[in-house]
């Protein structure tokens, strides 16, 4: 079922947050708009869903509605990322509930996200952090799966029990970095807005080409934002005991294709979707 949702919380989110993301480049023509005092059309998201499968004679499959077997849950994330629901946008805290409210199924064995998103808003991490913390500490493993997974993406994937990669061409993780935008609107209306964007010291491989492009004395707001990627770099620390942390790029926004990402333990494999799931249900036989 499709319901209509406006566009003020992304303009709010866009305007006021602080952003772990890869590629803000596909939110500009919402940006570029809400500046212009344009009139959007409204938007219809389909409703968030996630999916069950089960084990059969062949392997993991869609579990039929109803159905008494024990199931894993493949949680989507498959678009920016905001706390709240938008336009262009699911909110984290609905897809955090309703992975919580699974935890305590007693079919439910375990979880996958599947990850294809460049990141997003840094208040968007918290839910699903929360919601993984949970179904982990009740002993159902939690994989990530992913093709793109960048930036806030990343922060989530890296705190499952394992992060596979879907493929040798299109995948790839990293971008561990911060920055914030906000709309400088001192200017005379006659001459437009200048946005202003800061990045954070450590992430100097982040965005790099547009970041080489700004001017401007940004050292306060550079602060805030290293306290927040100090907090985003203990996480992924922790969440991957294995990751080489000295490796250029590792720590500093750079992004990494598989046989790379593995390497320097930025990931653990390559498996698909399927696998993915399998092997969930293998570590919960495992556990028990």
């Amino acid at each position: 079922m499709a319901k209509k949702t406006n566009y003020l919380q992304l303009a709010l989110d866009l305007r006021r947050g602080a952003w772990l993301i890869n590629d803000p480049e596909p939110m500009l023509p919402v940006v570029n708009a809400f500046l212009n005092r344009e009139k959007l059309p409204a938007a219809e998201l389909d409703e968030y869903k996630v999916h069950e499968f089960q084990l059969s004679g062949g392997g993991a499959s869609k579990a039929p509605k109803g159905s008494k077997e024990p199931r894993v849950v493949v949680v989507p994330l498959h678009t920016h990322m905001t706390k709240y629901e938008t336009c262009e946008t699911y909110g984290t805290v609905d897809m955090a509930e309703k992975m919580s409210a699974m935890v305590d199924d007693p079919l439910v064995v375990g979880f996958v996200l599947d990850i294809d998103s460049g990141g997003g808003a840094a208040d968007a991490v918290p839910p699903l952090i929360a919601a993984i913390g949970r179904a982990r500490a009740a002993g159902k493993p939690v994989l990530a799966h992913v093709d793109r997974c960048f930036s806030a993406a990343y922060w989530v994937a890296s705190q499952c029990d394992a992060v596979f990669m879907d493929n040798t061409i299109s995948s790839g993780v990293g971008s561990i970095g911060a920055f914030a935008q906000f709309l400088d609107d001192r200017e005379d209306k006659q001459t437009g807005y200048k946005v202003v964007t800061v990045y954070a010291p450590q992430s100097t491989e982040k965005n790099r080409a547009y970041r080489e492009a700004l001017d401007g004395k940004p050292e306060r707001m550079e602060k805030e934002l290293s306290d927040l990627v100090d907090i985003f770099h203990s996480a992924v620390r922790a969440g991957r005991p294995r990751l080489q942390t000295e490796a250029p790029g590792v720590l500093s926004g750079a992004t990494f294709a598989p046989r790379k990402a593995i390497e320097v333990g930025l990931a653990d494999g390559m498996a698909s979707l399927q696998e993915c799931v399998e092997n969930v249900f293998i570590r919960a036989e495992f556990d028990q």
